[in-house]
Order: C-alpha cells, then structure tokens, then sequence
C-alpha cells in the first residue's frame, strides 16, 4: 500500500527523510468508517491518513494504532516540470477544461452513457482551447474508451500506472495545467483540485461498475459493511451536492469546508513536521 501511486516517495522526498517511515499509509481516501483490511494486518502501529475524521475511524476500528492526519497527499508532490515548461506547455493548450471520467478497478470495468457524458463535455468546451481526458491506467489500455474520446478531438492524459512513484506527481502536473475540471464520479481528485485551486464540477450520471464480472463485483461490495455503504453514501451526497453547480468563478467556502473535513486540508505539514512523524 505505502507503494501505491507514490504517496511515500514524495512524502520522504519533501521531508527529506531516506530511513524507513515504520508505518501504514493509506493509499486512498476511505469512506463510511471503512478500514481497508491492509491496515490491520501491518506490523507496524502507525498509520498515515488524511483527516482527523479517518483518524478517529481507524483508532476506534484498531485501538492498538495511532492514526497521523496529514492531509491531502498531492500537497508533498511537486510537478514535473520546471515553472518555465508548465508556462510553455500551458501556452501551448490554453485555456484548458480538464476530465476526469470514472475509471475502472482490477477486474471490474466502469460503465456509463458516454454518449451522454460527452455531450456534457462537448456543452461545456466552448470556452475553452483544449480538453483534456485524464484516464486511469486501466481505462488508458482500453482501445475503444480512448478511441471514442480521441474521436472528439480531446486529448488523453494520465497519471500512469498505480506502481509508477510519479504518479502524484503526474496528477499534479496535470490539474495544475486546467483552468476548470469535472467529472462524473466522486473521487479523490475532487479534493484534489480544490486543493490546488482548481474549480470543480460533478456531473450527476448513473455508473456501473461490474457489469463485465459479477462475482468479483460480489465480492468488492462484501468488503464493506451494509452501514458503512449507507455512511459512504451520505458523505458522497453530501460532497456532491456542493459540486453539483458548474462555475469557473470560484470555489466557495463550503466546497473548502468539505474538503477539509475529508482531505483535511487543516492538518498539512511542514518538512520538519512530517519528518517527525514518519520518525516516529
């Protein structure tokens, strides 16, 4: 898990911290008091989280653990690019409407309208130079996905592969390069790009995901508990419905509020601070 999208490369590389971090991170933002089973099974007692509302979710399901908030991971992460490429790069696409559609997970495809989805996108590109489809890395592989995408004249992205420690960094790199974003699928990068100060919208859409392998779908939805599911969906809901209004003006107080319930965007460290956490 610690190896996952490259979380803990670039928390060491901004604490300058090269010794083992002797934890637990999170690869994800779990929701509805979920706790992935990884996190029981690890050795070590600390765990690396986001909020102080995962905190409490964890300790309660582990007492013999101590959770440390952090924050949201893309904050330790540092683009690519020197400021003077990303200004060249962004010259190059201008104003950009940047896509993250849902994606699949191992074994289980997404699915959706699309034809529905990029008629929203397509209402929408009208006040912009370039769109940008952020693709997954299994949806990346998906020929006909990215053909159908490609046939519109946008332009595929991705972060990479969940195994590639620049994966966050790509992320970054990625949003830091939009002017607007949205998508059709809560997710993490919804925090992420209010973190980074990036307008966000959630296009209201059904999405399916196991259509292609029921059995597997049957034993994803049995990783989480009947009330954890129902808790998953209140918060979603609640997160969705302040990005349910598109606006490129500006991200409001309570979309900032949210995100730092989730993200927790409060607990963000220093070097020095997260140095000393992962020493611990």
């Amino acid at each position: 898990d610690n190896n996952i999208y490259g979380h803990m490369h670039h928390l060491k590389r901004y604490a300058n911290f090269t010794k083992d971090s002797k934890s637990y991170l999170e690869h994800g933002l779990f929701w509805g008091g979920m706790v992935h089973k990884d996190t029981f099974h690890w050795h070590y007692k600390k765990v690396i989280t986001f909020s102080e509302l995962r905190k409490k979710s964890i300790e309660t399901k582990i007492p013999s653990k101590t959770a440390y908030p952090i924050g949201p991971y893309i904050h330790y992460a540092s683009p690519l690019f020197s400021s003077q490429k990303m200004a060249q790069l962004k010259a190059d696409l201008g104003k950009v409407l940047l896509v993250f559609p849902s994606h699949s997970v191992n074994n289980l495809e997404t699915n959706y309208d699309f034809n529905l989805f990029i008629n929203e996108i397509n209402r929408l590109k009208k006040d912009f130079n370039t769109v940008l489809i952020s693709l997954y890395f299994l949806d990346a592989l998906n020929a006909e996905t990215v053909k159908t995408y490609q046939s519109q004249g946008y332009k595929i992205v991705t972060s990479g592969h969940k195994f590639d420690h620049n994966f966050i960094a790509r992320q970054r790199t990625i949003i830091q390069l939009a002017d607007m974003t949205i998508s059709n699928e809560m997710g993490t990068h919804v925090g992420y790009c209010t973190v980074l100060k990036k307008p966000h919208f959630i296009f209201n859409q059904s999405v399916n995901k196991g259509k292609n392998n029921p059995s597997e779908a049957k034993r994803h939805a049995a990783l989480i508990s009947e009330n954890e599911l129902t808790l998953t969906q209140q918060q979603h809901e609640a997160v969705k419905s302040l990005f349910s209004k598109y606006s490129t003006k500006e991200i409001t107080k309570e979309q900032k509020e949210i995100v730092a319930k989730y993200w927790g965007t409060h607990h963000i460290k220093s070097p020095k601070e997260l140095a000393r956490i992962l020493s611990l």
